[in-house]
């Protein structure tokens, strides 16, 4: 859709436990009996009409989405009547993409495996969950690859690629492989698969009558199960004669929205009337409208017979916590089942009625929501940034804590909201909760359960810690350590830390925070602010510590309302020479909060520019800038390896039980056994180690013990392992408990105590990739 694109263009290019991802597997039967058919102008589901209000999911069929998100989306779009979803076009490799950043095409003919697992767990999980899937072939923008691109391959512009015979072959390839894939996890065609209501030419194309024709026989040469629906852009415009009389065209599905400024009611019916007797009606995007037209819409689709409508859009949650909930103008996605953050455009009424429509569409009364699954904690090293993956239906969180793994709970947060908007690319877990109630030097034990809009629990998550409570300093408003520049303004917004808050949008205004430290060492910086949505995207933090400064820029408008969120982690000497800085720059309001210095035990340099105390032992190692695909591009400082074979590279400190936490994104995967990971308890010449490590090729997570240069598997699991991705690996050592974690989920539990201290390191193994945001705590 054009608004939601031109607005991304600013804005976006943006769980359970082990056991229960290797239960994925045994989901592959289908729950359909039927492929959606046409009968005239009717859908139907073999004798029966079909009909449905759905939403669009324009992060869901992504290079980089992942399994634990597309399951959040599909389960919660099932449990609120929502029964069929349209995915976004496939990603075209662009020629202005970052180095790293994968497509799902990213050539002629040359195609990344890693994103169409994603779409076969896509696939896979729309048949368990009942939920049947639009899918389109080609977008007309470029945001993430278009038809320019696909003509690009070729040297070509935009405009050939409808006439073109070498870039219409490449397409008719690619449609091809896409159509006659089979989904690796169900082991059934997807041309036999049916989860698939229809394949889609595109979105919003405005090509050719020929190519239409072109493609949708082509597209019904190769399945003869699913319907075809054009692509056509034809919003304010008359429906394609040239469609409506093609008979391989099945469905028609026209967008409509408020800033088209045309009579919706007419435009509604003369749709209707122009498809009657010939070609199945979809709205296939809706939005932006008022809960009042928006509820007339449903009532004339569903009264004058119109086959569906699909609102723009719905969002899911995010893999390290909170949400994907990019802006989108004057409307807001839909997270199920609705957000105080969203009720400035009428989330949670759009909600209820798309449930209400779902239902009486199909002669259904609105049934009470769901009770949710167990949500899943995340293993983070601070009592003040609890986290954990929500889950689909949930409208709040109760946590609960213990000083034994075994109990007995007291409950320290009710009614928690996980209403947070997270990075695409966020390299760390979300902080949701602050357990502010913890005593220094306590060490406890936190579990969470889930709660619905009707107040039913969900069964409690895993059981995470011991986390110790550690003393850290606090510098607010109200400190003696707080200092200003220029022009301030107070703020009593929700989530501000002591009632209160600063704010200035007076370019070059600044607030400082000094810790004054006395005992020197590395410390967590966290930052704190309250969620707005005119906040800057483009907050600029200068950290000044032991002589040299550190620059982090971040979007106020993620990760805000109350929640720590961590900047940064440094060596600070001590002394009030060393502080924090907020400079004001321009784009919304800078806020301006309090900061929290926690003690840790080491942390990356990267953010000066300084590779720190990292000795490269082999390979290519080099600070560099890795640009983010989120909805405020910013340029981070990561290091980075390049070269091929083996690389390895050790800081200078010994560890015996300590977490090793790595951020790291793989920018190819063209060898065998490609792999990237991190080292711990090695001796000096690594001829001894443990290594954690993501292996690429074989789509695992595998740890890996080396004793005199021999190499023994200990342990591994399978995911799906996708360059141009981020990924968070932990890995916990107390005494022989190897507990490793890829993105908070626990993967591989092991025993072994072969090397019981050593130093920790990064590994790459003829793959390229980068680091971030490399921590290591221990007690």
């Amino acid at each position: 859709m054009n608004k939601w694109l031109k607005l991304v263009a600013l804005a976006v290019m943006l769980l359970a436990y082990d056991s229960f991802y290797n239960f994925w597997p045994a989901r592959a039967e289908s729950g359909f009996s039927h492929y959606i058919t046409r009968s005239g102008d009717t859908l139907m589901e073999g004798t029966l009409a079909f009909r449905f209000i759905g939403t669009n999911q324009p992060l869901l069929n992504r290079a980089w989405t992942d399994p634990s998100e597309i399951e959040d989306a599909i389960r919660a779009a099932s449990s609120s009547g929502i029964n069929v979803i349209r995915l976004y076009p496939f990603e075209v490799s662009m020629g202005s993409d970052p180095a790293g950043t994968f497509r799902h095409v990213m050539g002629p003919n040359e195609y990344n495996e890693s994103a169409f697992k994603l779409l076969d767990k896509i696939i896979q999980l729309a048949n368990h969950y009942d939920v049947r899937l639009i899918v389109p072939f080609v977008d007309k923008y470029n945001y993430i690859g278009g038809i320019a691109d696909w003509s690009a391959f070729r040297g070509k512009t935009a405009n050939d690629f409808w006439s073109d015979p070498t870039i219409k072959q490449d397409f008719k390839n690619f449609i091809k492989f896409v159509v006659q894939r089979t989904n690796t996890y169900t082991g059934v065609p997807y041309n036999n698969d049916k989860a698939i209501l229809a394949w889609q030419l595109g979105n919003e194309l405005p090509s050719t009558d020929s190519w239409i024709s072109e493609m949708a026989a082509y597209v019904k040469s190769l399945d003869s199960n699913h319907l075809v629906a054009d692509g056509g852009y034809v919003r304010a415009q008359g429906i394609r004669t040239n469609a409506l009389n093609d008979s391989h065209i099945d469905i028609i599905v026209p967008h409509i929205y408020r800033y088209h400024n045309v009579d919706m009611v007419t435009k509604l019916n003369e749709w209707r009337n122009s498809t009657k007797g010939k070609k199945a009606l979809i709205i296939g995007e809706f939005g932006d409208f008022s809960p009042a037209d928006t509820e007339q819409l449903l009532d004339i689709v569903q009264n004058n017979g119109t086959s569906g409508a699909m609102f723009w859009g719905s969002m899911h949650h995010h893999k390290m916590g909170g949400w994907h909930w990019p802006p989108v103008g004057a409307w807001s996605y839909l997270r199920y089942p609705g957000f105080t953050t969203g009720d400035w455009a009428n989330e949670k009424p759009t909600i209820d009625l798309l449930r209400k429509y779902a239902y009486s569409m199909k002669g259904l009364v609105v049934p009470p929501w769901p009770t949710p699954d167990a949500p899943v904690m995340f293993p983070v090293d601070s009592v003040h940034t609890l986290s954990w993956m929500g889950v689909s239906g949930a409208s709040t969180y109760d946590v609960e804590r213990s000083t034994s793994s075994s109990g007995p709970w007291t409950a320290v947060g009710s009614d928690v909201t996980d209403d947070i908007t997270a990075p695409r690319h966020h390299t760390f877990t979300v902080p949701i909760f602050d357990d502010a109630s913890a005593q220094d030097g306590t060490s406890y034990y936190y579990r969470v359960k889930a709660k619905n809009v009707h107040g039913s629990y969900s069964p409690y998550s895993n059981i995470i810690g011991p986390i110790k409570a550690k003393s850290g300093v606090i510098v607010d408003k109200d400190s003696s350590g707080y200092a200003e520049t220029g022009t301030w303004g107070t703020s009593t917004l929700g989530g501000s830390y002591g009632g209160s808050s600063r704010y200035s949008s007076t370019i070059g205004s600044t607030a400082t925070w000094r810790p004054n430290f006395t005992t020197p060492g590395y410390y967590n910086v966290y930052v704190r602010y309250p969620y707005h949505q005119g906040s800057t995207k483009y907050a600029q933090y200068s950290v000044y510590h032991n002589g040299i400064t550190n620059t982090v820029t971040i979007d106020q408008t993620n990760i805000a309302g109350g929640q720590w969120r961590l900047i940064d982690t440094v060596y600070f000497a001590g002394g009030p020479e060393e502080y924090v800085k907020l400079a004001t720059v321009g784009g919304g309001s800078n806020r301006a909060d309090a900061v929290m210095f926690e003690p840790h035990n080491f942390g990356d340099s990267f953010q000066n520019s300084s590779s720190g105390s990292w000795t490269p032992l082999s390979g290519s190692w080099s600070l560099s800038n890795d640009v983010s695909h989120d909805s405020t591009p910013l340029v981070n400082k990561v290091l980075k390896q390049s070269g091929t074979g083996i690389a390895e590279t050790v800081i200078n400190s010994t560890y015996s039980n300590a977490t090793v936490t790595v951020a790291l994104k793989a920018y190819d995967n063209h060898m065998a056994n490609a792999s990237t990971g991190l080292i711990a308890r090695a001796n000096s010449d690594f001829s001894n180690m443990y290594t954690l490590r993501i292996n690429y090729d074989l789509n695992k997570v595998q740890l890996y013990k080396k004793l005199g240069n021999s190499w023994t598997k200990i342990g591994e699991a399978s995911m799906i392992a996708t360059p141009g991705t981020w990924y968070l690996l932990k890995l916990e050592m107390e005494g022989s408990s190897l507990q490793a974690y890829v993105d908070g989920v626990k993967k591989i539990s092991v025993n072994d105590y072969s090397l019981k201290s050593g130093y920790i390191g990064l590994r790459t193994y003829d793959q390229t990739a980068v680091f971030d945001n490399i921590l290591v705590s221990s007690d």
